[in-house]
C-alpha cells in the first residue's frame, strides 16, 4: 500500500501527522521543495504552530526570507518563550532590509535578555542600516565585550568604522579577524583596505594577492589590487593582472574597464577604446559610469587622427 493510498483510509489527524513527519524527514535529507509541499498540505489539515515553525525553517534554508517572515511574525506572537524565534525574526528583517522593524524586534529581545549578543548584533545591523553608526558601534562593542569571538560582529564593526574613516581601529579589528581565520577572503580584503588607507602599500598588496590566490574569481581582490598598482604607477603589473583576469574570465566587464584605463595611460588609445567598448557590451547598465572615460578616449583618438592627417583627407 502506498503512502498516498493509505492517506485516504486514515483520519484527518493521522493524515496531518503523516504529512508533517514526511516533511521533517525530507527537511533532514535536505529535500526542501518536497518538505515545503508536505508542510503546506499538513497545515491545510491542522493550523499547527510547530508545523509552521518547520515551514519557516524550510523557507529560511531555501533563502526565501519573504515567505519565512509572516510565519516568524506569527510564531513570535504565540505568547510562549520565543527567544530563538525572535532572533530569527530580527535576522530575517535584516536580510530584507526592514531595519526599523529589526530595531524594534532587537529592542524587545534586549528588554528581557540584555546580555544576548545576537540581539545586540541585530540591533547594530539595524542601526547601521538606519545610518545611526555611533549607536551601531556602541551595540557592537557591547556585543564583543560579552562574546569576544563573535567574528560577524567584529567584521560589521570594522565595516562601520571603515565608513567613518577610522582606519587604525579598522586595522585593529581586521588583524584580529585574520588571526582567527587567515584564509577568509573578506577579512584579508578588509585588512588590505586598511593598509592602503594607512599608506602601508606593500602589506596591502600582499593581502590582496593572498585573497586572489585563495579565490581567483574574487572580483574585488583583482580590482583593488589593480588599483593599488595604478596608484603606485606599477602600470605593467596592473596590465598583466587584468590580462590574466580576463583570460580566466572573458565576461569580466570591470576588468575590461580597468584595463582600458591602464591602456589609455600607456597611450594605447585604440586598445583602451576596444576594452571600454567590450566592457559596455558586457555591462550596458554601467554606461552612465563610463561616459566620461569613453569620451576622453574617443577625443584622444580623434586628436591623434587629426595630427596624422592634418588636411582631413
Amino acid at each position: 500500500m502506498t503512502v498516498l493510498s493509505s492517506l485516504f483510509k486514515t483520519t484527518p489527524e493521522q493524515q496531518f501527522v503523516t504529512l508533517r513527519d514526511d516533511g521533517v524527514r525530507a527537511m533532514q535529507m535536505n529535500e526542501l521543495p518536497y518538505a515545503e509541499k508536505c508542510f503546506l498540505a499538513a497545515l491545510e489539515l491542522n493550523n499547527d504552530l510547530k508545523t509552521k515553525g518547520f515551514l519557516a525553517e524550510v523557507y529560511l534554508r531555501m533563502n526565501n526570507s519573504e515567505k519565512a517572515l509572516p510565519l516568524l511574525q506569527m510564531l513570535a506572537q504565540s505568547g510562549e518563550d520565543t527567544l530563538e524565534i525572535d532572533l530569527l525574526l530580527a535576522q530575517t528583517q535584516g536580510k530584507l532590509k526592514q531595519y526599523e522593524a529589526e530595531r524594534q524586534t532587537s529592542a524587545s529581545i534586549l528588554a528581557t535578555h540584555p546580555q544576548e549578543p545576537r540581539a545586540l548584533y541585530f540591533a547594530a545591523e539595524a542601526d547601521h542600516g538606519l545610518a545611526d553608526d555611533f549607536m551601531a558601534i556602541a551595540h557592537l562593542t557591547q556585543c564583543l565585550a560579552i562574546q569576544s569571538d563573535y567574528h560577524q560582529a567584529q567584521f560589521l564593526r570594522a565595516e562601520v568604522l571603515k565608513g567613518m574613516g577610522q582606519w587604525n581601529e579598522v586595522l585593529a579589528d581586521a588583524e584580529q579577524l585574520v588571526a582567527a581565520d587567515a584564509e577568509n577572503v573578506d577579512y584579508l580584503l578588509l585588512r588590505a583596505d586598511a593598509y592602503v588607507a594607512l599608506a602601508r602599500t606593500d602589506e596591502a598588496i600582499a593581502d590582496y594577492q593572498m585573497a586572489q590566490s585563495l579565490n581567483p574569481f574574487c572580483d574585488e581582490a583583482v580590482l583593488r589590487l589593480g588599483n593599488v598598482y595604478e596608484q603606485t604607477s606599477q602600470w605593467d603589473k596592473a596590465l598583466q593582472l587584468y590580462d590574466e583576469a580576463i583570460e580566466m574570465r572573458s565576461d569580466f566587464a570591470a576588468a575590461y574597464k580597468a584595463r582600458g584605463g591602464v591602456k589609455n595611460h600607456l597611450k594605447d588609445v585604440t586598445g583602451a577604446a576596444a576594452d571600454l567598448k567590450r566592457s559596455l557590451e558586457l555591462a550596458p547598465e554601467k554606461s552612465t559610469d563610463y561616459d566620461g572615460e569613453y569620451t576622453n578616449v574617443e577625443n584622444e583618438m580623434n586628436d591623434r587622427y587629426k595630427r596624422l592627417n592634418p588636411y582631413a583627407f
